[in-house]
């Protein structure tokens, strides 16, 4: 599989289906390319998380897992507690396949569904997005469809990489749910992304109102 971080058209507007079938043809070698390209974003992400949040047994849904990167990441930080799920099966698999000590990496995984958050309001105190509402992976309303999934007061840890903080319409996403008042800023920074390529991204933390 050709490495997917040397096509610049990774980072444009397609459909859910045609980001489903990038990652599926990808997952062999994903992993491989993007930490050869120094991917800092799952761990910055886990980081800022781990300063917002005062218990880490407070179980987190890892949306848009992929291979586990950012469970790992997660785990790493202190986080005892992590359910994955992805709309790909075959990263899927390898994040089902992951462990962390002598236990499974993630406490349970399933399959998604395209434009779905696989949850009940309330489910989950703390939701992870890394690196999924962005240009080219979920569309800009997953912002706020993942907001309406969480408890009142949880946080939602999200990366907006640098072409999407390019694009107009993931920035009115988020200042809307800014502005109506369903959230409150708790933290964002620019930092390292993907070396070479997306050079950077903001990390972000949102706490539900």
């Amino acid at each position: 599989m050709t490495d997917k971080t040397n096509d610049n058209s990774l980072w444009t507007p397609r459909s859910p289906e045609e980001t489903q079938k990038i990652y599926a043809d990808w997952a062999a070698t994903y992993e491989e390319d993007v930490t050869a390209l120094a991917y800092a974003t799952p761990d910055r992400v886990a980081q800022a998380l781990m300063a917002q949040s005062p218990d880490l047994s407070t179980p987190v849904l890892d949306f848009g897992c992929g291979t586990g990167l950012s469970g790992l990441a997660l785990r790493k930080a202190g986080f005892t507690t992590v359910d994955g799920t992805d709309i790909s099966p075959q990263m899927l698999a390898q994040a089902r396949a992951k462990t962390y000590g002598a236990a499974p990496l993630y406490r349970q995984t399933w399959l998604g569904q395209i434009g779905q958050i696989p949850v009940q309001a309330g489910d989950y105190d703390i939701i992870v997005a890394t690196g999924v509402v962005s240009l080219g992976a979920a569309p800009p309303e997953m912002l706020s469809q993942l907001l309406d999934s969480l408890a009142s007061g949880g946080l939602l840890a999200f990366s907006y990489n640098d072409p999407t903080l390019q694009d107009a319409n993931y920035i009115r996403a988020l200042d809307d749910s800014l502005a109506s008042g369903v959230a409150t800023q708790l933290f964002r920074e620019h930092g390292p992304h993907l070396s070479e390529k997306v050079t950077g991204s903001d990390v972000i933390i949102l706490q539900k109102t």
